[in-house]
C-alpha cells in the first residue's frame, strides 16, 4: 500500500495551496514552499478527502503525512512557475476555461444558496452510506422514455436477465443481468447510491438520472455497519460535514444546468445538424476552403436567451466553442444524441457564465481566489504529466515482466469482422437486405456507417475480441464465416456486424505485450520518479512548515478520536 502522502500526490484532489501569499492574508499558513502558501483549511480539506473518500484511517499521523503530501504536490507546483508554465499558452487557454467554470460555480452558490445548506440529517444520513455495502443490479437507458419502458417491462414480469442482453453493450453486464455485485460508498454515481440506500429490498426503481443517462435499479441486499456510534459519528463530523458540502454543490451545479437547458430551449436546424454528425464521426468527405467557410455560417442551433447577445449560434459558433473544451470532453462525442448533448452543454455554459457577468460576479473578490486554486491543480497535472512522460521504463524491465508472467500476456481468440453502424433501425433492416441480395459489405460500410473512419476503411473493425464485441459477441463467435449478425441496438443505435475468419489464441509477441507491461508497470515506476523529483527539489526551493499552526486542527483530530 502507498504511503499517505504517495496517495494524497496520486489522487490529485485538493485545488488549494498555490496561490501567493498576499492572497491569503487573514488566513492561518501552515507552510511556505517556494511563493506558494499551504493554509490550515487546505490541510483540513486533504484531511477529510483523504479519511473519508480514501478510506485512509485518521489521526495524527494521517494529518502530518496529509501536510508532507501537501508539500510535496506545491514543490511540483513551484517547480512548473519558476519554469514559465504560466507564460505558456496552454495556461492561458486553461485560465479562460478555469475563470468560466468559477464564474460558474459563484452563480450557482449565489443562486442556490439555500439547497447547500448541510443539516445534521445530512450528516448522518451520509455517515451511515459511508457504512453501507451494496448488492444490485441495474438498466441502464439514455434517456427517460427507454429508462420508464424498461421499468414497466420489468413490473411486468420480464427479468433483469432477458433485459440486460437488449440494454448493455458491456458483455460482463448484459451476461449477469445488469448485477454489478457488491459495491460500496463513492463506487457509483451519487445520485444511484442515494435511490440505492433508500430503496426497499428487491423493489424496482423509477429511472434515476445519473451523469451519463438513467438507471432503473433493484437493490437485492444491502448491509449497514450495525456497530456505528454517535462516538464513532463524532470521530468524522467534520470530514462528513466537508464531504457533504461538496457533493451538494456538485449536485446543485447539475440540477441548475439541467433547468437552464430547459430555459434555453435549444432547436437544432437537423438538416444542418445531420450533416455535422456526418462530418464528425467522418462519413462526409472534407470540403474545400471555400465550402468550409459557407458551411461555418450555416444556422445551427436556435435558443432563448435573455442574457446572451444572440439567439442562434452557426456551425461556425459551436466549432469555435467547442475548441475551448477539454480533450477529454471533446473526445466524448462519439455519434448523434452526445454531439447534441455536447452543443447543448455548451449553450448551458456559456448561459450561465452570461448571467453570473450581468450579476457583477466577475467582480467578485473570491473570484481570483477560485482561479487561482483551479489553476495549482491544473499546473499540478501538468507537472506530474510531465515528470511520467520524462524518463521511460526500462525494456529490460519491460521483457522480465512479461517474460515472469506468460499467462497474463496471450492473445485472446478473435475474429475478423467489418461493422455498417446506423442510426435507426428501419435503416439496419434495410441496408441488411441490400447485403443479403448480394451488395457489397465495403460499399455500403463507406456509404452509410457512422462510426468514425468507416468511410475510409469500410467497416473493416479487423481483429476483435469477445470484450470489444461486447452483447454482440455470443452470436458473432457462433456464427459462420461470411454470416451478417444483427440488426443489434448498440447504445441507442443499429450494428451490422460481418463475421469472417477465426485467429485463435496465441502467446503476445513482446511488442504486443509491451504496452500492457508499461501499464503494469507505469505505477510503481511513476511513485520512483515522483520521490526522486520531490527530493531534488528540496533542493531548489525553500519550505519552512509551521507545526505549531497545526494546533487547531490537531485538537479536532485528537478529541473527535477520544
Amino acid at each position: 500500500m502507498l504511503p499517505l502522502g504517495a496517495l494524497l500526490l496520486g489522487l490529485g484532489l485538493w485545488a488549494g495551496c498555490a496561490a501567493d501569499a498576499e492572497t491569503r492574508v487573514g488566513e492561518t499558513v501552515v507552510a511556505r514552499v517556494g511563493e506558494g502558501v499551504i493554509t490550515l483549511d487546505d490541510v483540513a480539506e486533504a484531511y477529510a478527502e483523504v479519511v473519508v473518500r480514501a478510506g485512509a484511517p485518521g489521526g495524527a499521523g494521517a494529518l502530518n503525512e496529509v501536510v508532507e503530501g501537501l508539500v510535496s504536490r506545491q514543490l511540483l507546483i513551484e517547480e512548473a512557475r519558476a519554469d514559465g508554465i504560466e507564460q505558456t499558452a496552454e495556461y492561458r487557454a486553461a485560465r479562460d476555461l478555469a475563470e468560466t467554470k468559477a464564474l460558474v460555480d459563484l452563480y450557482t452558490a449565489t443562486t442556490l444558496g439555500d439547497e447547500l445548506a448541510v443539516t445534521d440529517a445530512d450528516l448522518r444520513e451520509t455517515f451511515a452510506q459511508m457504512n453501507t455495502t451494496y448488492d444490485a443490479r441495474h438498466l441502464y437507458a439514455r434517456d427517460h422514455a427507454t429508462a420508464e419502458a424498461l421499468r414497466v417491462r420489468l413490473l411486468a414480469g420480464e427479468t433483469f436477465e432477458a433485459l440486460a442482453r437488449e440494454t448493455f453493450a458491456d458483455s460482463a453486464l448484459a451476461a449477469s443481468g445488469g448485477h454489478l455485485g457488491a459495491f460500496g460508498h463513492d463506487e457509483m454515481d451519487p445520485s444511484f447510491e442515494a435511490v440505492a440506500f433508500r430503496l426497499p429490498i428487491g423493489e424496482v426503481s423509477e429511472p434515476v438520472r445519473t451523469a451519463t443517462g438513467y438507471s432503473v435499479i433493484r437493490v437485492d441486499a444491502r448491509t449497514t455497519n450495525p456497530l456505528l456510534t454517535e462516538d464513532a459519528f463524532a470521530t468524522k463530523i467534520d470530514q462528513v460535514r466537508r464531504y457533504v458540502r461538496k457533493r451538494k454543490r456538485n449536485d446543485a451545479r447539475f440540477r441548475l444546468s439541467r433547468t437552464v437547458r430547459d430555459d434555453l430551449a435549444p432547436r437544432f436546424d437537423e438538416a444542418a445538424f445531420d450533416r455535422l454528425v456526418a462530418f464528425a464521426t467522418g462519413v462526409a468527405p472534407g470540403l474545400d476552403a471555400e465550402a468550409l467557410a459557407q458551411w461555418r455560417r450555416t444556422p445551427l442551433v436556435r435558443f432563448d436567451s435573455d442574457a446572451l447577445a444572440a439567439d442562434a449560434w452557426t456551425v461556425g459558433d459551436v466549432e469555435d466553442r467547442a475548441a475551448t473544451m477539454t480533450e477529454r470532453q471533446r473526445a466524448a462525442v462519439q455519434d448523434g444524441a452526445s454531439l447534441r448533448a455536447f452543443i447543448e452543454g455548451l449553450l448551458v455554459r456559456e448561459e450561465l457564465t452570461a448571467r453570473a457577468r450581468g450579476a457583477g460576479l466577475d467582480r467578485d473578490p473570491r473570484l481570483a481566489r477560485i482561479v487561482s486554486d483551479q489553476m495549482a491543480e491544473w499546473t499540478f497535472e501538468v507537472a506530474k504529466r510531465r515528470l511520467r512522460l520524462a524518463d521511460d521504463i526500462p525494456a529490460d524491465s519491460l521483457r522480465a515482466t512479461i517474460a515472469a508472467h506468460p499467462d497474463l500476456y496471450r492473445m485472446p481468440e478473435r475474429v475478423r469482422a467489418r461493422e455498417i453502424l446506423v442510426r435507426t433501425r428501419a435503416d439496419a433492416d434495410g441496408l441488411l437486405a441490400r447485403l443479403l441480395a448480394g451488395e457489397s459489405f465495403d460499399a455500403l460500410a463507406r456509404a452509410h456507417s457512422l462510426r468514425l473512419g468507416a468511410a475510409t476503411a469500410g467497416g473493416d473493425l479487423g481483429p476483435v475480441t469477445r470484450a470489444q464485441l461486447g452483447r454482440m459477441a455470443e452470436a458473432v463467435f457462433a456464427a459462420a464465416p461470411g454470416t451478417v449478425v444483427g440488426p443489434t441496438e448498440v447504445e441507442g443505435r443499429y450494428a451490422l456486424i460481418e463475421r469472417g475468419e477465426t485467429l485463435p489464441s496465441r502467446p503476445m509477441t513482446v511488442a504486443e505485450a509491451e504496452p500492457f507491461a508499461r501499464e503494469a508497470l507505469d505505477i510503481p515506476f511513476a511513485q520512483r520518479r515522483l520521490v526522486a523529483a520531490v527530493a531534488r527539489l528540496r533542493e531548489r526551493f525553500s519550505i519552512r512548515v509551521d507545526r505549531d499552526a497545526l494546533a487547531p486542527l490537531l485538537d479536532a483530530v485528537s478529541a473527535a478520536r477520544s
